[in-house]
């Protein structure tokens, strides 16, 4: 049987492989950047989200602090298998994506909150955690943030399981909410020249 992994619109699941890519993660730091130097006239296939003008550095902070209670805000919900709320934290805009090993998994909210609907139905419980979690406003209405992150799942009647990687996560404020717009999962693994070594020992 082959499941879904529910959180932040994983898909399915494996060993937990893939390092980051860091040309995704520049990608998702110039999403976020557009949106404040889109104008009104911006392209509605990227939602513009809030706009308030140049930001000062208390708008910064307040920013980089909004878009971290909203993420642990949406670990809360998914932890209390409040699914309904978690769904809530994705944004409706048509550039939402989720990229995990090398690939958009996710191209729509939707998708990502089918995800979580597949978590209830195979879960008993489950416990995520985030460490390391570092939030940067990109202006008074973006903002990007790097963690680590570990999910328990249990089932019911069966064999629970964990998995664990790096994440980055892209929010916008929306309609006065925080939410995400983009992001990006891995686990990870042993780079080519690694495994190529390992592989020379093991026939040594």
């Amino acid at each position: 049987m082959t499941a879904q992994r529910p959180f932040f619109g994983m898909s399915k699941l494996d060993d937990g492989r893939a390092a980051a890519s860091t040309l995704s993660f520049v990608a998702l730091l110039t999403l976020a950047a557009c949106v404040d130097e889109a104008g009104p006239g911006a392209a509605p296939a990227s939602s513009p989200g809030d706009r308030d003008g140049a930001a000062t550095s208390a708008d910064l902070a307040a920013a980089a602090e909004g878009a971290r209670t909203a993420i642990e805000s949406y670990v809360e919900a998914v932890s209390a298998m409040d699914l309904d709320s978690a769904g809530s934290f994705y944004s409706d805009a048509r550039d939402f994506q989720w990229i995990e090993e090398g690939a958009v998994r996710y191209g729509s909210a939707e998708e990502s909150r089918e995800s979580l609907a597949g978590l209830g139905a195979m879960a008993s419980a489950t416990r995520l955690t985030l460490s390391d979690l570092a939030v940067t406003a990109l202006g008074s209405g973006a903002a990007v943030a790097t963690c680590h992150f570990a999910q328990e799942i249990d089932v019911e009647g069966g064999r629970g399981f964990t998995f664990s990687g790096a994440m980055t996560i892209v929010l916008r404020r929306e309609r006065g909410r925080w939410l995400f717009v983009s992001g990006h999962t891995s686990s990870v693994r042993p780079r080519p020249d690694e495994a190529a070594d390992s592989a020379r020992g093991a026939r040594s």
